[in-house]
């Protein structure tokens, strides 16, 4: 099935779509006699937001007035979001891809849902339209927005998820964990879904491990991008995240462009296989993940990611060019009772600056917890260099993109 609806796409490209008209006949995909060669889809070059933006409207398809297409925008978690389209086909496919993973976890289509959600164009909650209020109504939805979560609001936000009983919550990993932190930090009491779903950002095992013990419920990690669409999803093995390979063909590259061996980190590059209006062809959505080792023993035999490890530029580099995982600063500082919320950026190869929130605005944690924020440094300094300089700076707040997505770790330097 994907092997044929990926030699559609690639010939309706062709016929319609005037960037990949040119594109797939100098890769050698489209053949003089107009036949897809699959056997070359690796020569095809990778498609980037820069490309979208500069050649915007020559990756519109010409029949796109026959299509029931709208525009969209990129949810901006690097700072440079970009327009899109997308149509109507696109669009149930993909609720049928959530339809599907929902039903892994146990929820079917009248069970009640949260969603923990939000982003700079949910300002305006509260104030949705009508039809938009009257399909979640339908749909069993209560949304709880999460672009700034105060104390307040996550008070409320807990009694409303007591009060409204949920069979699943569907949230961003980074706010579903900010509210756990808070349930557990303020004792409070808290009902618990058949399952929690995340997504929208990375899910860290420290994270997955909070949410699952505060809420007294299973975790289920799901993959997607407003681009993309839902890509991949846990099953109740909880072994890695299923592809929908039906809809989504995934690759995984090194820096030279040559696919990941299993178990190996490596840039996510996908293409959509039903979004005619604006196809997407081995787009670089910016994320690093490596394949599994072993299948999963509930047996759907889909292709098995083993994890989504964040974004390109949450991987550090050092002087020489090593690439560090930046969750090893999780590791660093989630254990520690004092720091409400943190971020750790990289400005040079040796600079790094950490942002911390503590929870006690009038203790100090650089005067109350000096040897442990020093004990830090030096661990940071045996992964990144000995003389590598580690800053410390108190914050009052430390906001989330655009996006609604919050991001623990930022490399300036990372390629």
């Amino acid at each position: 099935m994907q092997r044929e609806n990926l030699t559609s796409l690639l010939k309706h490209a062709c016929r319609n779509v005037p960037y990949y008209r040119t594109v797939l006949k100098e890769s050698g995909v489209i053949d003089r006699q107009e036949q897809v060669q699959l056997e070359h889809f690796s020569r095809i070059p990778l498609l980037d937001k820069n490309v979208m933006r500069t050649q915007f409207e020559q990756l519109q398809s010409a029949d796109i007035h026959t299509r029931m297409w709208y525009e969209n925008t990129s949810g901006g978690s690097t700072g440079e979001p970009v327009r899109f389209l997308q149509d109507k086909e696109y669009f149930f496919w993909n609720e049928a891809i959530k339809i599907v993973n929902d039903e892994w976890t146990d929820r079917s289509l009248v069970d009640r849902q949260i969603r923990l959600w939000g982003s700079a164009r949910d300002l305006f909650a509260g104030k949705e339209s009508a039809k938009t209020q009257l399909g979640r109504w339908l749909r069993n939805e209560l949304w709880l927005y999460s672009l700034r979560m105060t104390a307040e609001q996550m008070t409320n936000y807990v009694n409303q998820i007591n009060q409204y009983k949920p069979m699943q919550i569907l949230a961003y990993a980074e706010s579903i964990y900010e509210l756990a932190r808070f349930i557990e930090r303020e004792k409070m009491p808290v009902y618990s879904p058949t399952a929690i779903m995340t997504s929208a950002g990375t899910l860290y095992p420290r994270m997955r491990e909070v949410i699952e013990r505060v809420f007294q419920t299973r975790c289920f990690n799901c993959y997607g991008s407003r681009e993309v669409g839902d890509v991949a999803c846990e099953c109740n093995q909880h072994k890695g995240l299923h592809v929908s390979s039906a809809t989504h063909y995934v690759e995984i590259l090194r820096p030279d462009g040559t696919a990941t061996e299993p178990g190996e980190l490596g840039e996510l590059v996908i293409t959509v296989l039903f979004n005619y209006s604006m196809p997407f062809i081995r787009y670089r959505i910016g994320d690093v993940g490596s394949w599994s080792e072993h299948t999963c023993s509930c047996r759907r035999g889909l292709p098995l990611l083993k994890e989504v490890a964040g974004r390109v530029t949450d991987m550090f580099l050092d002087k020489q060019g090593v690439q560090i995982d930046g969750s090893m600063f999780n590791l660093l500082l989630d254990d520690k009772p004092f720091v409400k919320k943190y971020q750790v950026i990289q400005e040079e190869y040796e600079k790094i600056r950490i942002l911390i929130v503590p929870v006690d605005q009038n203790r100090n944690p650089f005067t109350y917890h000096k040897e442990e924020l020093d004990d830090v440094t030096k661990k940071i300094q045996m992964v990144m260099g000995e003389t590598c300089q580690v800053t410390f700076e108190l914050m009052e707040e430390i906001l989330p993109a655009s996006s609604g997505k919050y991001r623990y770790t930022i490399s300036k330097v990372s390629r």
